[in-house]
C-alpha cells in the first residue's frame, strides 16, 4: 500500500514532505502578466504616430496619380490640337488647276488662314474652303474659323505662347518679320511648323506650377515649288 501524502509541511526529509512558502519566497515572484499604464500610453502614441504617416503616405500617392492622370490628359490635349491644325493646313492650296498657289493667305507667329478649292469649281468661296486659326487670348483658346463666320474655340486651356507657328522656304530659311508676313514673304512658304501647348491646373496643393504640354507637326505644303 502506497503511503498516504501529507498536505502541508513536515520534518525535513519525512514522507510527503516539501518546501513551504515563506514570505521572502512569495515576495520575489513574477508580478502578475499585463501591460502597465505607462506601457499603454506609449502604444497609443507609437500607433498614432504610424497611423499619421501612413495617411500622409496615403495622400501623396493619390496626389502622384492624379498628377499622372492630368499630364496625361494635357499631352493627349495637346496631340489632339497639333493634328487638327496639322490636318488643316495639309489642304492650303488644294485645287485641281494648282491656281491657289500654296494657299496661305494670312502668316503671323500666332494666327494663319489659308484657302482650298474643295468642291473643284475653280475658287475659294464657299464657306469651308477658308479655314483660319489663332489665339484668343481672353478666352485662353485656340479658335478656328470657316469662311466668314465667327471663329469659335476649338481647343481649351491654352497659354499665351500655346499656338506658335513658324514659316519656312524650301531650302529652310525661317520667314519672319516684326508682325505678320506679307504676299511676297507668303509666296516662298514651302513648311508649315505648328506647335500647340495646354496647360492644366496642377492638383497637387503642395505645387503651384501648371501641367503643360505641347505638340508640334510639320506640314509641306502641297503646291510648293
Amino acid at each position: 500500500m502506497r503511503p498516504s501524502v501529507r498536505r502541508g509541511c513536515g520534518p525535513r526529509g519525512g514522507v510527503g514532505w516539501r518546501r513551504c512558502a515563506t514570505p521572502a519566497a512569495s515576495a520575489r515572484r513574477p508580478p502578475p502578466a499585463g501591460f502597465s499604464l505607462v506601457e499603454l500610453l506609449i502604444s497609443l502614441v507609437v500607433f498614432a504616430l504610424l497611423a499619421t504617416g501612413m495617411a500622409q503616405f496615403a495622400r501623396s500617392m493619390l496626389h502622384g496619380v492624379r498628377v499622372l492622370e492630368v499630364a496625361s490628359e494635357a499631352q493627349e490635349a495637346a496631340r489632339l490640337g497639333a493634328q487638327l491644325v496639322a490636318g488643316e493646313l495639309r489642304d492650303a492650296g488644294y485645287s485641281p488647276d494648282a491656281g491657289l498657289g500654296n494657299g496661305v493667305r494670312r502668316a503671323a507667329p500666332a494666327a494663319i488662314v489659308i484657302v482650298r478649292d474643295l468642291n473643284g469649281d475653280g475658287d475659294s468661296d464657299d464657306a469651308n474652303e477658308t479655314v483660319g486659326f489663332q489665339y484668343a487670348a481672353d478666352r485662353r483658346a485656340l479658335m478656328r474659323g470657316l469662311g466668314a463666320a465667327p471663329p469659335q474655340p476649338l481647343l481649351a486651356d491654352v497659354p499665351a505662347d500655346g499656338l506658335c507657328l513658324a514659316y519656312l522656304t524650301a531650302d529652310g530659311t525661317v520667314l519672319s518679320g516684326p508682325g505678320e508676313l506679307d504676299a511676297a514673304q507668303r509666296a516662298r512658304i514651302r513648311r508649315i511648323v505648328a506647335t500647340v501647348a495646354v496647360e492644366l491646373r496642377n492638383p497637387n496643393p503642395a505645387d503651384a506650377r501648371p501641367i503643360r504640354a505641347s505638340q508640334t507637326a510639320v506640314v509641306a505644303l502641297r503646291n510648293g515649288e
